[in-house]
């Protein structure tokens, strides 16, 4: 097991670091309790790190820093589903999945994080009839702030005096706040298959008919692209396997758009940059990106070739989940579009606009609520202040009780998410009761739990 003291770790990022007193990359379940003994004894808080790919706060500590990086192997591969250790990437878990023909319902976007990490921040996809990737939890196995193991399914209940919980309801979307997760198993289905379909249409239309897109598509999402007044979606229904063997009747994508593709980050990053200190730049750049790479094109491919992609450029993101209630979302979206332009700041593309349905996870943005997503990124940006247009968005969404994404920047108080989580109180009272000397506790968590 690797131990270093005054450890200085750093996000993808680059906007969150901290100087960790001990780090430690264990390699054994058995280690990970000797680790949770050792700072139980010295009365040390613990944070686990991923891939560090969370823009908020969220994993630093001071005290005990642990990476899962060499705990991170396969332990089944099943007709239905899979199970491995709680450091594996996701590019990992996925590669082994395609092999094995296996697939999830729906993915998030981005490949680099740890599974563990991906699914205590409630990292998500795009379908009205999906879930985020917690939802897929079929079992989850800790290490629980005594020290002890425990394995937590959807079945399993916690009883706090009189009153009884799900405990899964609590673990699925943690923060990190249970347990070390060492062991996870995942629902899965067979390998599909997709038709994508990406095309661009004007910011007004897309209000009004993008609930219409979301409830006819599996899967949709869209980029809108400030000061263009532009929306670039992306449609995708599943297909059959014999489609996709002749996929070459379906594909209209050209080895121009294929090209561009490739060379999307080299060419855009040095735009990034420069527009960071010249934020004037950036509508001439949006519009500049949009016309030359987002191009209307026609996609076939796999689950994973076409809901999973590659990101290289280091960001800044935040999102926010609104309700779809008396068109709350629409509003919101009309709000913050006109507020941008109305004022001074600028903002890079994409404006991320995603779907998830209801689900149980008590802290899930989705938490009983069909939900839509905006997220928003500033790239190339790895100051540790708020970036003034990020500062904007926080206010918009504030307006609309909004959900924040706990691995993404956003603008929290206590009281505001006691209004806005319905779940948040049994949440704190699990977290109180498993571990009550807080444990796993951080400064920015401790702030509201």
């Amino acid at each position: 097991m690797i131990k270093e003291n005054n450890y200085i770790w750093d996000n993808w990022a680059g906007n969150q670091s901290c100087l960790a007193e001990n780090y430690f990359e264990p390699e054994t379940e058995e280690q990970i309790i000797e680790i949770v003994q050792l700072a139980v004894k010295n009365k040390k808080k613990i944070r686990v790190v991923g891939s560090g790919h969370s823009f908020s706060p969220i994993a630093i500590s001071n005290e005990i820093l642990i990476s899962l990086k060499k705990h991170r192997k396969l332990i089944a591969a099943n007709r239905d589903s899979i199970t491995c250790q709680g450091g594996m990437y996701l590019h990992e878990l996925y590669t082994i999945m395609k092999t094995n023909q296996l697939s999830f319902p729906n993915f998030g976007v981005i490949n680099k994080q740890t599974i563990s990490g991906a699914l205590a921040t409630g990292t998500h996809g795009s379908g009205l009839t999906h879930k985020s990737l917690s939802a897929q939890i079929e079992k989850l196995r800790i290490i629980t702030a005594s020290g002890d193991p425990m394995e937590i399914t959807r079945d399993t209940l916690w009883k706090i005096n009189d009153k009884e919980f799900n405990l899964w309801e609590a673990a699925s979307i943690s923060l990190g706040l249970f347990g070390i997760v060492t062991e996870v198993t995942l629902k899965c289905e067979p390998l599909f298959y997709l038709k994508s379909e990406e095309s661009v249409i004007d910011f007004n239309e897309f209000l009004e008919s993008m609930d219409d897109y979301a409830r006819c598509y599996e899967y949709f999402k869209a980029w809108w692209f400030p000061h263009t007044d532009k929306v670039y979606l992306f449609k995708a229904k599943r297909i059959e396997k014999d489609q996709y063997n002749k996929k070459d009747q379906w594909i209209q994508y050209t080895e121009e758009q294929k090209k561009r593709d490739i060379e999307i980050d080299i060419l855009t990053t040095p735009l990034f940059v420069k527009s960071n200190h010249n934020p004037s730049i950036i509508p001439e750049i949006n519009s500049y990106c949009l016309n030359y790479f987002f191009t209307p094109r026609t996609k076939i491919g796999n689950s994973f070739e076409i809901l999973v992609h590659e990101e290289t450029i280091p960001m800044v993101v935040s999102e926010y989940g609104l309700s779809m209630l008396n068109n709350n979302h629409k509003k919101a979206l009309k709000e913050f579009r006109d507020t941008l332009e109305r004022s001074e700041q600028k903002i890079h593309f994409p404006i991320d606009l995603r779907y998830t349905a209801a689900e149980d996870s008590l802290l899930s943005p989705s938490y009983q609520q069909n939900t839509f997503y905006i997220g928003m990124c500033v790239r190339e940006y790895r100051e540790k202040k708020t970036h003034p247009s990020m500062q904007l968005f926080f206010e918009v969404m504030k307006k609309y009780n909004a959900r924040p994404n706990w691995g993404k920047l956003s603008d929290l108080s206590k009281i505001a998410l006691e209004e806005i989580f319905p779940g948040i109180n049994d949440f704190r009272e699990l977290r109180n009761n498993m571990d009550p000397n807080g444990i796993f506790l951080n400064k920015f968590l401790k702030t509201f739990l």
